[in-house]
């Protein structure tokens, strides 16, 4: 007699795939919200949430009634574009679970029918989120593209039905490659599709007529009946399937948990892809040195903090750009004491990882590579926003003010140098008063 026959029996005699389905569709959409209510309490929802909303809803409102001329310049490729970024965001959902592999993975009755529950529920995904958006986008750009509503809910319509073809093809890559091939082929058929939509969909939304409207829609239908057919009847996507959970969890409350171990996700190669080689990177070997090199190649190989760090020097400098050149000079200042304070806390969590931690390094060496390690990221970076603003001046005026793309940098080097000393002793002084602190309350 084959147990796991017998246990999926007596689970099929309780509920069916499309039950088990919506459950485990219920408790993931709930555990995601538990975890954006440790950040969305009632006081944060009362007086950022709702006014927000109040205020975002009123902006729209008004940019209904009293369009300003810049909408009727947008080119018409602008909500086409914008629909297909949504939907190529998206990933094939089967809501599998680890401990599926025990028994119910046996039974090809309870595969197929959680995975054309999967198939269902993404097609819907995709058809709610088009939807959405161009009801808010359409109504805007109505006077630029003069679409009609039935133009726009075929625009719509197309859309989601390119992001379901999108997610069958984007489970198939990730089957197939791993590590840096994997991402490099999702961003290259991101591209690829990207490239071939928004001028097909422009063309069809403009100068075809209905009959190839029509057709084709009913190619993009047939494209994802013959997509989801083939998915339907392949084997050995169990641990896909998987992958594709844990990522989109990480994707929902990534930012609200990015310092737990639920959120992370696992390295997606087998090597790290910076700094594969353990070649110095520092020409002094003292030990401040050294320890502080030990934390930028933590830091580089987290591919969440890089991106972050890419995303607030990119901020910086549109900042910078866009400002006077008095007020980025100001804003240089403030942009980089936020650096600093951001790369203290990464310094400061790196300490109490589980394999740092056993280390008992002393105080003062501690100091020291914590001042050395701000500096690796700090001066760089500052020096950059230096440059900018320099190119900025000599834009804007030219002739004398060119040679302040060098000068900036020149002099901006030892004020980095003096704010990173004095967040040091601030730094310090802080760690002494709370150890102060908890010695007198431990007597």
């Amino acid at each position: 007699m084959n147990p796991a026959g017998g246990r999926i029996g007596r689970l099929r005699g309780k509920s069916g795939p499309a039950r088990l389905f919506c459950m485990r569709c219920g408790a993931f959409w709930l555990k995601s919200i538990r975890a954006w209510r440790l950040t969305l309490d009632w006081t944060v929802v009362l007086y950022l949430v709702v006014p927000g909303l109040w205020v975002a809803g009123g902006m729209y409102l008004d940019l209904l009634r009293h369009p300003p001329d810049w909408i009727a310049r947008l080119p018409i490729q602008t909500p086409i574009v914008v629909l297909a970024i949504l939907m190529l965001r998206a990933r094939l959902r089967t809501f599998a679970e680890s401990g599926d592999g025990l028994f119910l993975r046996a039974s090809g009755r309870w595969v197929s029918g959680m995975t054309t529950a999967g198939l269902v529920y993404t097609l819907v995904a995709r058809l709610a989120v088009s939807a959405a958006a161009a009801g808010l986008m359409l109504p805007l750009m109505a006077h630029a593209t003069g679409w009609s509503f039935a133009a726009g809910t075929a625009l719509a319509s197309a859309a989601a039905l390119m992001g379901f073809v999108w997610t069958l093809v984007r489970d198939a890559a990730e089957r197939r490659w791993q590590g840096a091939r994997r991402v490099l082929a999702v961003i290259g058929l991101r591209a690829a599709f990207i490239a071939a939509w928004v001028p097909v969909a422009a063309w069809g939304m403009r100068d075809a007529g209905q009959a190839a409207a029509v057709a084709a829609v009913a190619a993009l239908v047939l494209a994802c009946i013959g997509l989801a057919w083939r998915r339907l009847h392949l084997c050995g996507t169990f641990a896909q399937e998987l992958e594709a959970e844990n990522s989109a969890y990480g994707d929902n409350v990534g930012w609200v948990l990015m310092d737990t171990e639920q959120a992370k996700r696992p390295p997606a190669g087998r090597r790290p892809w910076v700094l594969r080689k353990p070649r110095p990177l520092l020409k002094r070997r003292d030990e401040p040195s050294r320890l502080a090199e030990l934390w930028l190649r933590a830091m580089l190989r987290e591919a969440g903090q890089v991106r972050l760090l890419l995303q607030l020097f990119s901020l910086g400098s549109a900042a910078i750009w866009l400002s006077p050149v008095w007020l980025g000079a100001i804003a240089w200042i403030g942009l980089c004491a936020l650096l600093l304070l951001w790369l203290n806390g990464l310094w400061s969590r790196w300490q109490t990882e589980r394999y740092m931690a056993l280390y008992d390094w002393r105080e003062e060496l501690r100091t020291d590579a914590q001042e050395i390690a701000r500096s690796l990221l700090l001066c760089p970076i500052g020096l950059a926003w230096c440059a900018i603003l320099g190119i900025h001046a000599g834009w804007l005026y030219g002739g004398l003010w060119w040679p302040a793309v060098l000068l900036l940098p020149a002099a901006g080097y030892p004020v980095l140098a003096r704010i990173n000393r004095a967040a040091t002793v601030m730094f310090g002084a802080r760690r002494d008063r709370s150890a102060k602190s908890e010695a007198k309350h431990a007597e």
